[in-house]
């Protein structure tokens, strides 16, 4: 059976049966070969955007350009239909006997990510077994409870705002697979991959990373290319899960087929590079970054609504809503009687209550003592009125930080 891959996709031992362009205008066999050097693979490159392999004389990759949606059929697919989860996680932890953890698992990331990309910019090899320790405390934390690891996102500090990205990117995705139900496995696979999902940025200009201007449209070519840096890096990597390497090559694909490399669509993107793509583009926006000021999660969740079946697939973008929260946790927000809070739990059950700390009082001063209030149990101010959300804030409003003890 003949199917179209990206040559980002090959692999030694596959029969490329047919090519992009005219077999006469490369140097290749023109009754077709297989693969049996990485030189093969790398010539193929320098010729072809993709090309076609015949998966019956051949292996198979792990995704395929063409529109075959049953190559990437997964059981989350089935849960977007049904809404059965395959696992229901139980959160075994309060939010504040757990946050001691998550501080200690976030910081230990960071510091391994930091080791582990310094270690590849030195020309040594990425170092599985370290991404799989990275993780394993971010995904305990999580799945004992789900608010404590997202709160810590908004609290710690690191001045590595790459490093920081990789670390929010994976314990969102952690949240994220908890929520849709994924078996344990699968979740550290999610994580890893978001973890490792812009490695290939260590190729690219610190000056082009970090531009404060606009880029112009080399420079944003050169920014494309981190994707294909990002396989090439994993491809070499020994003992790495497939699925991985497939989120790194498909992260900024939209479900539309307006994204890149290779304009894939809908049931074509793997569904673990669409749940990629998603949590990527929440966590830039909500992110303070060199040449922009972070935007509220609230704010960045409405987009992300207006944009479902456009860049992203619709159920998932309910299902991320229904993950986070209306105010996702981490939310500065404003009370109806003034005072000024910040989001640290969940209600799964009543999304417009979560439990907030409050920090300023209605003439937004701080108050003596931070009170912890669950809206779900329908407090009232000082006129005995119900005490609700009026809107959220943006990042930084009144002098509050969460990175140096929530008042700067």
């Amino acid at each position: 059976m003949e199917r179209k891959v990206s040559t980002l996709s090959l692999k030694i031992g596959m029969y490329i049966s047919s090519l992009d362009r005219p077999w006469l205008d490369t140097p290749f066999p023109m009754q077709g070969f297989t693969i049996e050097h990485n030189t093969d693979i790398d010539n193929l490159k320098k010729y072809c955007h993709y090309l076609f392999i015949d998966t019956e004389r051949g292996v198979e990759a792990d995704i395929y350009l063409d529109e075959s949606a049953e190559v990437n059929k997964h059981y989350l697919d089935e849960f977007l239909t049904s809404g059965k989860r395959q696992v229901e996680y139980q959160q075994q932890a309060s939010v504040f006997n757990e946050f001691p953890a998550a501080e200690t698992a976030l910081e230990s990331a960071t510091n391994t990510v930091a080791s582990i990309m310094d270690n590849i910019r030195d020309g040594d090899n990425l170092d599985v077994e370290a991404v799989r320790k990275a993780v394993q405390p971010m995904l305990d934390s999580m799945i004992r409870n789900s608010d404590a690891l997202l709160w810590m996102l908004k609290v710690q500090q690191n001045d590595s705002y790459r490093y920081t990205r990789a670390t929010d990117n994976c314990a969102l995705a952690i949240a994220f697979g908890r929520h849709l139900g994924l078996y344990k496995e699968d979740l550290r696979v999610l994580a890893m991959g978001m973890l490792l999902l812009d490695v290939g940025n260590i190729k690219i200009s610190p000056e082009i990373l970090n531009k404060a201007g606009t880029l112009t449209k080399a420079e944003f070519a050169v920014i494309q290319k981190h994707v294909a840096y990002g396989v090439e890096i994993l491809r070499e990597t020994p003992g790495l899960n497939d699925t991985i390497i497939s989120m790194v090559l498909t992260h900024h694909e939209r479900f539309d087929g307006s994204g890149y490399p290779h304009g894939l669509k809908g049931a074509q993107i793997p569904i673990f590079g669409r749940i990629a793509a998603i949590i990527d583009v929440y966590n830039a926006m909500t992110t303070k970054t060199p040449y922009r000021g972070a935007i509220a999660p609230h704010t960045v969740l409405q987009e992300l609504y207006k944009w479902r079946n456009k860049y992203f697939q619709d159920e998932l973008v309910e299902q991320f809503l229904q993950c986070l929260g209306v105010y996702p946790t981490g939310s500065l927000v404003e009370m109806t009687s003034g005072e000024v809070g910040i989001v640290i739990a969940q209600n799964s059950k009543e999304r417009l209550k979560p439990t907030i700390m409050m920090l300023l009082g209605e003439q937004k001063k701080p108050a003596e003592v931070s009170t912890i209030l669950n809206l779900a149990t329908n407090p009232t101010d000082s006129s005995g009125l119900e005490l609700k959300i009026l809107h959220a804030l943006r990042p930084g409003a009144y002098g509050i930080d969460p990175s140096r003890g929530l008042l700067d």
